[in-house]
């Protein structure tokens, strides 16, 4: 299975702030982060399950990629989850490209 992506037009500091709020709101819970290289292991209130989300900077697009992974061979978790995530997340980047522009 191919890894869920999408690309945002921001750095990677930017999005990975924008990443933390939105798992706050969707009431996940963070079990690992590291800030500094992009990444963040997460899981759910009923710990059916983790995910590694991945942020890489695309220094010739000016681009950031966020990418998920399973954490514990759960691929159902992220399945179900990477969705709802990177829609939660696009909706913070439109709200802040409109107060950008």
């Amino acid at each position: 299975m191919e890894s869920p992506s999408l690309y945002f037009p921001y750095e990677k500091n930017i999005v990975i702030n924008a990443l933390y709020d939105t798992i706050e709101a969707l009431g996940l819970s963070i079990d690992n982060s590291n800030s500094a290289r992009g990444t963040v292991v997460v899981s759910d209130a009923e710990s059916t399950g983790k995910m590694r989300i991945a942020l890489d900077f695309c220094a010739k697009s000016n681009q950031t990629q966020v990418k998920f992974f399973s954490w514990d061979s759960n691929e159902s978790f992220v399945e179900r989850w990477s969705p709802v995530v990177l829609d939660e997340l696009s909706g913070r980047m439109k709200w802040l490209h409109q107060l950008k522009g």
